[in-house]
């Protein structure tokens, strides 16, 4: 089984929490620059294997990305709902989440 890193697209305000869980994190609060993110990971996924988007971020993108960014299979797409959250609520949603679009359990070191 080959390795794969996880990325964050989300605000900035939500960035230390994913950074605590060990995920990269790419941040912004313009969606144009998150839709062109998500693009060019459909294009070239490099070495991510899940990519988890702020729903602030992809509830605004365009519908023809926002289909393409959920049946895509490298990398999975999910968003998550992050206004009012904590850091440890992230890194939980982050580990359910990942079991739910991956069919398996992460564990994340902090």
């Amino acid at each position: 089984m080959k390795k794969g890193r996880v990325l964050a697209i989300v605000r900035p305000q939500f960035a230390p929490g994913f950074m605590l869980a060990g995920v990269d994190v790419f941040e912004t609060e313009d969606v144009r620059t998150a839709e062109r993110k998500v693009k060019d990971l459909l294009k070239d996924p490099r070495d991510y294997h899940l990519v988890i988007v702020d729903d602030h971020l992809s509830d605004r993108i365009s519908a023809p990305t926002r289909a393409r960014m959920f049946t895509s299979t490298e990398p999975v797409f999910i968003d998550v709902g992050l206004t009012g959250t904590t850091d440890e609520n992230i890194i939980r949603e982050i580990q359910n989440l990942a079991q739910e679009a991956l069919g398996y359990a992460i564990r994340i070191d902090v």
